[in-house]
């Protein structure tokens, strides 16, 4: 069985050291800071900054987590 190999959006792709607002199926989830990045690459360390209203719970303040670049949304805040 093949493997099925999400590809992130090029255009769209996160910048290590860059704080993004982050969304995923067209809900804001929360600020964060890219920590570890390489281009192109499938998965990225953030460190949330803040969490949308109703997402403090899953999303705590400073806390890293690692994310499917794929999968998310990257708006930029700088």
């Amino acid at each position: 069985m093949k493997h099925h190999h999400e590809s992130p959006d090029r255009t769209t792709m996160p910048v290590q050291g860059k704080s993004y607002t982050v969304s995923r199926e067209g809900k804001e989830l929360f600020s964060a800071l890219i920590t570890d990045y390489k281009p192109a690459s499938c998965w990225a360390n953030i460190q949330i900054i803040d969490a949308s209203e109703g997402y403090e719970e899953y999303y705590p303040k400073e806390s890293s987590m690692r994310v499917k670049v794929a999968l998310y949304e990257f708006k930029s805040t700088e």
